[in-house]
């Protein structure tokens, strides 16, 4: 990957990484409000405009980003690679 790929993707890993962590800070505080209520298949994400649901919307923006350059950053190397194949032909004559 370029360095200016790289680095990109690598920032929004880290903005992923800083979005989900709060996210899941925001779930764990809720979960003591309401002890029991939730399972291991629900998710909640609160009300519109409630605080929880901002950290999550902030956490799927986040992710979109990250495969947007992940995405980028996969095309640079494919592109690079395309114009840096060699092709050898090899005659026999025997």
């Amino acid at each position: 990957m370029a360095s200016a790929s790289r680095r990109l993707l690598m920032k929004t890993y880290a903005a992923w990484i800083e979005a989900d962590e709060a996210f899941r800070a925001a779930q764990r505080n809720l979960r003591g409000f309401f002890p029991g209520t939730q399972s291991h298949l629900s998710v909640q994400i609160g009300n519109r405009g409630s605080r929880v649901r901002q950290l999550y919307n902030a956490r799927q923006r986040a992710l979109e980003k990250l495969q947007l350059a992940r995405r980028q950053a996969l095309m640079e190397r494919e592109a690079r690679r395309g114009g840096a194949r060699v092709h050898l032909l090899l005659v026999y004559a025997g």
